[in-house]
């Protein structure tokens, strides 16, 4: 008599994905699939908009968590904006900087009283 050990994936609903004999296979395809069901709520928002059925988002999902080395490349090239300080934002911190020496000034006058 053998023993065969199996690690089976499933998804959140339960459903058998895959089976792998190895552990670390099969931890890594869960990772994937965890990441693609992670994706799939993102894409929800598109999923009215564009009129997709749960199988087709996840579908989307699940290609882009395997392909995720082209996908963070991808992404990094994404540029990141600095927020600009606009006028009026730069006037009121100067303004609440003055108030505040004032304030410390006159209450440095006080304490030395």
């Amino acid at each position: 008599m053998s023993i065969r050990l199996e690690y089976i994936v499933c998804n959140k609903n339960g459903d058998e994905l895959n089976r792998f004999t190895i552990k670390a296979e099969a931890e890594a395809y869960d990772s994937v699939i965890c990441a693609a069901e992670d994706i799939s709520l993102l894409l929800e928002p598109l999923q009215e908009k564009l009129k997709l059925n749960d199988d087709q988002v996840y579908a989307i999902s699940e290609h882009l968590a395997f392909q995720s080395d082209e996908v963070k490349l991808a992404l990094k090239q994404i540029k990141k904006v600095k927020p600009s300080v606009s006028p009026a934002n730069n006037k009121k911190t100067v303004e609440s900087t003055e108030e505040s020496e004032k304030q410390g000034k006159v209450a440095n006058k006080a304490s030395k009283k």
